[in-house]
Protein backbone atom coordinates (compact mmCIF):
# COMPACT_ATOMS: atom_id res chain seq x y z
CA UNK A 1 0.00 0.00 0.00
CA UNK A 2 1.76 3.47 -0.70
CA UNK A 3 2.74 5.47 1.74
CA UNK A 4 0.27 8.95 2.18
CA UNK A 5 2.58 11.74 1.93
CA UNK A 6 1.66 14.99 3.96
CA UNK A 7 1.46 18.36 2.72
CA UNK A 8 4.54 20.12 4.55
CA UNK A 9 3.95 23.09 2.31
CA UNK A 10 4.70 26.24 4.48
CA UNK A 11 2.61 28.66 5.19
CA UNK A 12 1.97 31.91 3.84
CA UNK A 13 4.30 34.30 5.16
CA UNK A 14 2.88 37.38 7.34
CA UNK A 15 3.24 40.75 5.33
CA UNK A 16 3.15 42.52 9.08
CA UNK A 17 6.59 40.32 9.84
CA UNK A 18 7.71 41.15 6.83
CA UNK A 19 7.15 45.00 7.50
CA UNK A 20 8.95 44.74 10.36
CA UNK A 21 12.16 43.24 9.36
CA UNK A 22 11.73 46.37 6.73
CA UNK A 23 11.38 49.13 9.17
CA UNK A 24 13.88 47.59 11.79
CA UNK A 25 16.79 47.48 8.95
CA UNK A 26 15.45 50.84 7.51
CA UNK A 27 15.73 52.03 11.03
CA UNK A 28 19.54 50.66 11.44
CA UNK A 29 20.57 52.70 8.22
CA UNK A 30 19.22 55.85 9.34
CA UNK A 31 21.21 55.86 12.78
CA UNK A 32 24.36 54.59 10.99
CA UNK A 33 27.16 56.97 11.36
CA UNK A 34 28.53 58.15 7.46
CA UNK A 35 32.02 57.02 8.71
CA UNK A 36 30.44 53.32 9.07
CA UNK A 37 28.36 53.53 5.52
CA UNK A 38 31.25 54.41 3.66
CA UNK A 39 33.49 51.54 5.17
CA UNK A 40 30.86 49.46 3.54
CA UNK A 41 32.23 48.81 0.27
CA UNK A 42 33.49 45.48 -1.86
CA UNK A 43 37.04 45.07 -1.19
CA UNK A 44 39.41 44.33 -4.24
CA UNK A 45 36.65 45.65 -6.76
CA UNK A 46 37.40 49.64 -6.89
CA UNK A 47 40.08 51.64 -5.12
CA UNK A 48 39.23 52.74 -2.14
CA UNK A 49 41.58 56.24 -3.04
CA UNK A 50 39.70 57.22 -6.24
CA UNK A 51 37.19 54.94 -6.94
CA UNK A 52 38.06 53.96 -10.17
CA UNK A 53 37.74 50.41 -11.51
CA UNK A 54 40.30 47.83 -10.28
CA UNK A 55 41.56 44.70 -12.62
CA UNK A 56 41.68 41.33 -11.02
CA UNK A 57 44.86 40.68 -9.44
CA UNK A 58 45.73 44.36 -9.78
CA UNK A 59 48.26 45.75 -6.94
CA UNK A 60 48.04 48.65 -7.30
CA UNK A 61 45.43 51.26 -9.03
CA UNK A 62 46.17 51.87 -12.34
CA UNK A 63 44.93 55.55 -12.07
CA UNK A 64 46.28 57.37 -8.74
CA UNK A 65 48.94 54.53 -8.00
CA UNK A 66 47.69 53.57 -4.15
CA UNK A 67 48.16 50.11 -3.22
CA UNK A 68 44.72 47.82 -3.53
CA UNK A 69 45.25 46.84 -0.13
CA UNK A 70 46.09 49.39 1.84
CA UNK A 71 44.46 49.94 5.08
CA UNK A 72 45.32 53.40 5.31
CA UNK A 73 44.31 54.45 2.16
CA UNK A 74 41.65 57.71 2.27
CA UNK A 75 39.28 58.27 -0.76
CA UNK A 76 40.64 61.11 -2.24
CA UNK A 77 37.34 61.74 -4.40
CA UNK A 78 35.47 62.82 -0.89
CA UNK A 79 37.70 63.56 1.82
CA UNK A 80 39.58 66.88 1.84
CA UNK A 81 44.07 66.11 1.54
CA UNK A 82 45.02 68.87 4.38
CA UNK A 83 42.27 68.18 7.01
CA UNK A 84 40.86 65.03 6.23
CA UNK A 85 37.36 65.15 6.79
CA UNK A 86 34.77 65.08 3.50
CA UNK A 87 35.22 67.75 0.52
CA UNK A 88 32.88 70.36 -0.49
CA UNK A 89 32.11 68.22 -3.12
CA UNK A 90 30.77 65.67 -1.05
CA UNK A 91 29.21 67.17 2.44
CA UNK A 92 27.01 68.75 -0.09
CA UNK A 93 25.10 66.07 -1.38
CA UNK A 94 25.56 64.25 1.93
CA UNK A 95 23.58 67.63 3.49
CA UNK A 96 21.13 66.76 0.95
CA UNK A 97 20.93 63.14 1.47
CA UNK A 98 20.00 64.12 5.46
CA UNK A 99 17.71 66.47 4.40
CA UNK A 100 15.53 63.94 2.19
CA UNK A 101 16.03 61.55 5.24
CA UNK A 102 14.63 63.86 7.92
CA UNK A 103 11.94 64.93 6.19
CA UNK A 104 10.92 61.10 5.31
CA UNK A 105 11.35 60.11 8.95
CA UNK A 106 10.09 63.29 10.52
CA UNK A 107 13.24 63.98 12.63
CA UNK A 108 14.41 67.62 13.11
CA UNK A 109 18.40 68.07 11.57
CA UNK A 110 20.52 70.27 12.59
CA UNK A 111 23.33 72.71 10.67
CA UNK A 112 26.40 74.28 12.10
CA UNK A 113 28.62 76.55 9.60
CA UNK A 114 31.99 77.48 11.41
CA UNK A 115 34.12 80.39 9.51
CA UNK A 116 37.42 81.60 11.17
CA UNK A 117 38.18 85.70 11.16
CA UNK A 118 41.37 87.21 10.75
CA UNK A 119 44.17 86.98 8.29
CA UNK A 120 45.52 83.41 8.82
CA UNK A 121 47.47 80.75 6.70
CA UNK A 122 44.65 78.89 5.15
CA UNK A 123 45.79 75.01 5.32
CA UNK A 124 47.20 75.41 9.07
CA UNK A 125 43.53 77.24 9.91
CA UNK A 126 41.64 74.43 8.70
CA UNK A 127 43.86 71.65 10.26
CA UNK A 128 43.92 73.11 13.38
CA UNK A 129 39.81 73.55 12.76
CA UNK A 130 39.35 70.43 12.10
CA UNK A 131 40.67 68.75 14.28
CA UNK A 132 38.51 70.62 17.21
CA UNK A 133 35.41 70.22 15.31
CA UNK A 134 36.13 66.32 14.65
CA UNK A 135 37.25 65.86 18.42
CA UNK A 136 34.03 67.49 19.41
CA UNK A 137 30.79 66.15 17.53
CA UNK A 138 29.13 62.51 17.77
CA UNK A 139 29.76 59.67 15.85
CA UNK A 140 26.42 59.95 14.51
CA UNK A 141 27.57 64.23 13.37
CA UNK A 142 29.17 64.53 9.62
CA UNK A 143 31.99 66.89 9.54
CA UNK A 144 32.99 68.42 5.92
CA UNK A 145 35.11 71.56 4.62
CA UNK A 146 32.91 73.93 2.95
CA UNK A 147 35.01 76.67 1.53
CA UNK A 148 39.10 77.49 2.14
CA UNK A 149 39.47 81.01 1.89
CA UNK A 150 37.87 81.94 4.16
CA UNK A 151 38.39 78.81 5.87
CA UNK A 152 35.09 77.20 6.68
CA UNK A 153 34.01 74.14 7.89
CA UNK A 154 30.19 72.20 8.13
CA UNK A 155 28.70 69.80 10.87
CA UNK A 156 25.57 68.09 10.07
CA UNK A 157 23.81 66.76 12.92
CA UNK A 158 21.19 64.17 12.30
CA UNK A 159 17.69 64.12 15.10
CA UNK A 160 18.90 67.55 16.76
CA UNK A 161 16.59 70.16 17.73
CA UNK A 162 17.37 74.06 18.16
CA UNK A 163 17.98 72.91 21.56
CA UNK A 164 20.65 70.72 20.71
CA UNK A 165 22.05 72.28 17.73
CA UNK A 166 22.71 75.57 19.94
CA UNK A 167 24.67 73.05 22.48
CA UNK A 168 26.33 71.81 19.93
CA UNK A 169 27.68 75.24 18.56
CA UNK A 170 28.80 76.43 21.89
CA UNK A 171 30.83 73.13 22.13
CA UNK A 172 32.09 73.61 18.97
CA UNK A 173 32.77 77.19 18.86
CA UNK A 174 34.61 76.64 22.14
CA UNK A 175 37.39 74.50 21.40
CA UNK A 176 37.88 75.39 17.86
CA UNK A 177 38.66 79.38 19.32
CA UNK A 178 40.89 77.20 22.06
CA UNK A 179 42.86 75.19 19.24
CA UNK A 180 43.02 78.87 17.55
CA UNK A 181 44.50 80.74 20.27
CA UNK A 182 47.94 80.36 19.70
CA UNK A 183 47.60 81.87 16.25
CA UNK A 184 45.94 84.70 17.33
CA UNK A 185 42.66 83.56 15.52
CA UNK A 186 39.14 83.09 16.48
CA UNK A 187 35.78 81.38 14.79
CA UNK A 188 32.39 82.52 14.23
CA UNK A 189 29.69 79.61 14.03
CA UNK A 190 25.97 79.82 12.07
CA UNK A 191 23.52 77.26 13.57
CA UNK A 192 20.18 75.94 11.51
CA UNK A 193 17.71 73.79 13.18
CA UNK A 194 15.71 72.51 10.18
CA UNK A 195 11.93 71.32 11.07
CA UNK A 196 10.66 68.19 9.18
CA UNK A 197 7.38 69.62 8.29
CA UNK A 198 8.57 71.05 4.83
CA UNK A 199 11.30 69.31 2.18
CA UNK A 200 14.18 72.25 2.28
CA UNK A 201 17.34 72.43 0.06
CA UNK A 202 20.96 72.16 0.62
CA UNK A 203 21.92 75.57 -0.61
CA UNK A 204 18.97 77.41 1.24
CA UNK A 205 20.12 76.03 4.36
CA UNK A 206 24.03 77.19 3.76
CA UNK A 207 22.84 80.33 3.18
CA UNK A 208 20.84 80.73 6.21
CA UNK A 209 23.71 79.28 8.41
CA UNK A 210 25.57 82.04 6.62
CA UNK A 211 22.88 84.30 7.50
CA UNK A 212 23.46 83.20 10.99
CA UNK A 213 27.12 83.51 11.06
CA UNK A 214 26.68 87.35 9.96
CA UNK A 215 23.66 88.04 12.64
CA UNK A 216 24.38 86.06 15.25
CA UNK A 217 21.46 84.62 15.73
CA UNK A 218 20.25 80.84 15.03
CA UNK A 219 17.62 80.14 12.49
CA UNK A 220 14.86 78.09 11.91
CA UNK A 221 13.77 76.63 8.54
CA UNK A 222 10.61 74.00 7.91
CA UNK A 223 7.70 73.66 9.78
CA UNK A 224 6.95 71.74 12.77
CA UNK A 225 5.86 68.59 12.11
Amino acid sequence: MPAVTQNRSRPPRDLREDQKVLANTTDRLYRMPIGDFLRRRPEAQTCQACGSPLPHGAVFCPSCGVRADDPQAEPLHIVDRTTGLFNDRFVRPVLEDELARAHRYQRNLGVLLIEANGSLATEETLKTMAAALAGTVRDVDTPGVLGRTPPQLLAILPDTDVAGTAHAANRVLAAVNDALKPQGGQAAVGLVCVRPGQRVRAGAVIESASRSLRSGRPEMMGKPA
